[in-house]
């Protein structure tokens, strides 16, 4: 299924056995972010109608959106309302391996029937590789009787054009495919516990504000953090968790390297659980010498509030010095902008080439 935004083709492929009517709910919240960064008017061609409840909300979304990012525009949506034809019956949550995706999965087992897992959302590869990840995930899904739905769509490419920030965008996307399906209910993974919340998004202010009369969208409980994801998880079964694939570099497999990858080693290794989703382990030295970028250092504020609490004195240190460099560095940079004009930077980059 496609349509042609501002010239662009945006499309979904999905098993032709999930099929649904063509409709205006896909486009419309695929199209959100694009709308408001121009603050055209939001037509849809070939439809003249679309859900009274998401057309209602559209507004609510642009205003919390609005608060949190105040560079978008408001803009006002040409469809009159009618409600949907009905949809099926299964209930369907995203999933790609990881630890969020997992965790959903585990807490709402009895009430998932369905997996989808989206080629083109955080990350695209070639389709031979996206039908490689996709058959161990029918593999490693099958214990748990759920059918995976895998999804092909280039929203990723589609998402760069308008430059709005994947943060911001990718809870419209995730809400495109579900009202694509058209599932009676979809299930978001949570990014973040309710006590740490902050404008993304995925929110529970925001995910049920894409649903349907015929389609309910929902933020899953977040009241565990990434430890206790962890842990529960570990719990449930060692292959379960050997499976686990949270890298931001390869779709299929964990790096090692990406800081993706080091939160996660660091919260197995404070944990004291093995496991083989990961070809080594990581030590407090290691983690003393790693700094993090800003967008990256709470996640990292995080880890040192939960090495205090398990009381793991070495990691714990390493995490105080690797915040202490990045405050530094933070420090540094922003006497180089304002005072140095990027002379610091200049220098240090000639003394690299010249040690080559």
């Amino acid at each position: 299924m496609s349509a042609l935004i501002d010239g662009y083709r945006l499309w979904y492929r999905f098993p032709e056995k999930f099929s649904v009517a063509p409709s205006a709910e896909p486009f419309l919240a695929a199209s959100f972010f694009a709308a408001s960064q121009s603050g055209q008017i939001l037509e849809i061609k070939d439809s003249n109608t679309a859900s009274p409840r998401l057309l209602a909300n559209l507004k609510n979304l642009q205003c919390i959106f609005g608060c949190w990012k105040p560079d978008l525009r408001p803009f006002t949506v040409n469809l009159q309302a009618a409600i949907p034809h009905a949809g099926n019956k299964m209930v369907c949550s995203f999933f790609s391996g990881g630890v969020d995706g997992l965790y959903t999965l585990l807490n709402n087992e009895s009430e998932i029937t369905h997996l989808v897992y989206i080629n083109g959302f955080d990350f695209h590869v070639s389709p031979e590789e996206f039908a490689v990840n996709v058959q161990r995930l029918k593999d490693w899904s099958a214990p748990f009787e759920k059918e995976l739905i895998p999804v092909e769509t280039n929203f990723y490419e589609f998402d760069q054009l308008y430059g709005v920030g994947r943060h911001w965008s990718h809870g419209a996307c995730l809400a495109s495919v579900a009202l694509l399906l058209q599932p009676a209910k979809c299930i978001v993974p949570t990014s973040f516990t309710y006590r740490n919340l902050r404008p993304w998004g995925t929110h529970p202010l925001t995910d049920n504000l894409w649903s349907t009369e015929i389609t309910e969208i929902i933020h899953d409980t977040a009241d565990l953090d990434r430890p206790e994801k962890l842990q529960r998880i570990a719990e449930r079964s060692q292959a379960v968790l050997d499976n686990l694939v949270v890298c931001w570099k390869y779709p299929d497999r964990n790096c090692g390297q990406c800081l993706k990858c080091i939160r996660t080693m660091i919260i197995l290794k404070i944990l004291g659980i093995d496991t083989y989703a990961f070809t080594s382990s990581i030590t407090a030295e290691d983690v003393s010498k790693i700094s993090p970028s800003q967008h990256y250092r709470h996640h990292f504020e995080d880890l040192l509030r939960f090495a205090i609490k398990q009381g793991d004195e070495f990691m714990e240190r390493a995490l105080r010095r690797t915040l202490s460099i990045s405050t530094t560095r933070k420090i540094v940079k922003f006497i180089d902008d304002k005072y140095l004009n990027q002379s610091i930077r200049t220098g240090f980059r000639y003394f690299q080439k010249k040690r080559r």
